[in-house]
């Protein structure tokens, strides 16, 4: 994206509108939901969502959970750090994935102890951060065509997780970070500078496909039944 001086020194930066936030699924008393919506704005902004989705998270929550679905559709983008703080309960502490730059340079990005972690550095954390009362869950992934850019970050983030399948449409196709640079008349060239890899260093900066395609109405009833399945197979 290109922004000429004039706009940049009036602050009128083109801004994407934004999307509509989709609602939450009805799920049965056995299965966790937790849905990942877009988020961008002001810092206290982002520790409000936070502690948002980490207090939906705890609410859900029980010992007799067979295994959580993660919602990304929808997701259109925004900031990826709280996101992955946010999810990081069912996450789980690892390294979650990489941003591989044009000299193939990778950086890799981590959850521990309630914080998002770049190459080592705070990119977000929790204020007070939860941990589930069943470790490892299983967990269906759902996306769709509009599961984009920082959403795109999320699913990346969950593949090669133990016991985690991904189900609905393949994402958008911009799983890419971007920086933005300034020219010497004031104008401002924003450019996509790495992509994302998985923990396997699996390289992406397209559009990441589910493990199972289904059509919109199939996906959380197939979702579940394998949460179902894959927690038999697990225990």
């Amino acid at each position: 994206m290109f922004a000429p001086a004039r706009l940049v020194k009036e602050s009128k930066l083109p801004t994407a509108t934004q999307p509509p936030l989709y609602p939450d699924e009805p799920v049965p008393g056995d299965i966790g939901y937790i849905r990942i919506p877009w988020v961008v704005g002001s810092p206290e902004k982002l520790d409000a969502y936070i502690t948002s989705v980490q207090a939906q998270i705890k609410a859900r929550d029980k010992p007799a959970l067979k295994g959580w679905l993660v919602d990304l559709r929808g997701n259109m983008g925004g900031n990826m750090w709280p996101m992955l703080v946010g999810v990081g309960p069912v996450l789980g502490e690892d390294t979650l994935g990489y941003l591989f730059d044009s000299n193939k340079t990778k950086t890799a990005w981590r959850y521990e102890k309630g914080k998002a972690l770049l190459d080592g550095e705070i990119q977000a954390e929790a204020a007070n951060y939860y941990t589930l009362k069943s470790a490892n869950p299983v967990v269906a992934v759902l996306t769709d065509t509009l599961t984009a850019s920082s959403g795109e970050a999320v699913a990346v983030a969950f593949k090669a997780r133990q016991h985690t399948r991904s189900f609905g449409a393949g994402t958008c196709g911009v799983s890419t970070s971007r920086s933005r640079f300034y020219l010497s008349d004031g104008s401002v060239l924003l450019l996509s500078t790495a992509v994302f890899a998985d923990r396997r260093l699996v390289r992406y900066g397209r559009s990441i496909a589910p493990d199972e395609p289904l059509r919109p109405a199939e996906v959380v009833p197939r979702a579940i039944r394998w949460i179902r399945e894959e927690y038999q197979a697990k225990k």
